[in-house]
């Protein structure tokens, strides 16, 4: 109860303060938590509606000291101090003070335990300028391209890391070797009796005349070969002979 109450007093407070940025500035936030907690005392106090009023009125004057007037701390507390004297004395004998004796020390306790203990960081958080915090910075991180580099060498890695990232196996053919276990077939053996039956296959496809057809066509061709290997032989040969011979027509002639 005491929590959801205090809950809605913070709500009250910063819609009508404007304190919009509470949660991320520490000025609202201190401004919110100095009134809220004011406003809570006075009420735990059972102060009627004027009491709560003036607490009120008395917290944002000595706080504006400190904000706006950059009060020291011992005029801040003799100005506090003329004004919680005053709301002792009445106007008139038939009205009663807005305050007794009790309740003004224990308004003076709490501005003493709340404020003025805390007077220089009060000062500080106002009149010292604050630098703004870098909350994030982006940075660019170059990745190496697989592409651009070989593949690790095998001995290097571990067994598992290479057979994971390494050597992947399709997931219907690493099915059908689960399928093959479990079926009691051993997968190396059923490759090979199906490349055994394929090789069978192709051969049953070819009859006598088209095997006589293919050495018909490999022997013309060998033999083609031979000859423009000979005749180019010869060719070399009638050269060689007869720039020899030249040498001996020239000397039967002379």
């Amino acid at each position: 109860m005491y929590a959801n109450l205090f809950v809605f007093y913070y709500s009250q407070f910063e819609e009508i303060l404007g304190l919009k940025n509470y949660q991320t500035c520490v000025k609202e936030a201190a401004l919110l938590d100095y009134f809220v907690s004011g406003f809570w005392w006075a009420t735990e106090m059972n102060y009627s509606c004027q009491q709560i009023s003036f607490v009120m009125a008395l917290l944002q004057l000595v706080l504006d000291n400190i904000r706006e007037k950059q009060m020291p701390f011992g005029d801040n507390l003799n100005e506090f101090a003329k004004l919680i004297s005053g709301t002792r004395q009445s106007l008139s004998p038939e009205v009663d003070s807005l305050f007794d004796a009790e309740q003004a020390m224990a308004i003076t306790d709490y501005l003493k335990c709340s404020l003025f203990q805390n007077y220089r960081l009060y000062e500080f958080l106002f009149n010292q300028p604050r630098e703004e915090l870098l909350l994030g910075k982006k940075r660019t991180i170059e990745v190496i391209s697989s592409a651009d580099f070989v593949a690790p060498l095998e001995e290097g890695m571990n067994t598992e890391v290479y057979l994971h990232y390494m050597t992947p196996v399709d997931q219907q053919e690493e099915g059908q070797r689960t399928s093959q276990v479990e079926d009691g077939e051993v997968p190396g053996e059923t490759v090979l009796e199906q490349e055994k039956e394929n090789k069978a296959t192709e051969f049953e496809e070819y009859n006598v005349q088209d095997v006589k057809d293919v050495l018909d066509d490999l022997t013309k061709e060998m033999l083609r070969n031979l000859q423009a290997e000979f005749t180019e032989k010869l060719r070399v040969q009638e050269e060689s002979f007869s720039t020899r011979l030249e040498p001996l027509k020239h000397s039967a002639c002379k």
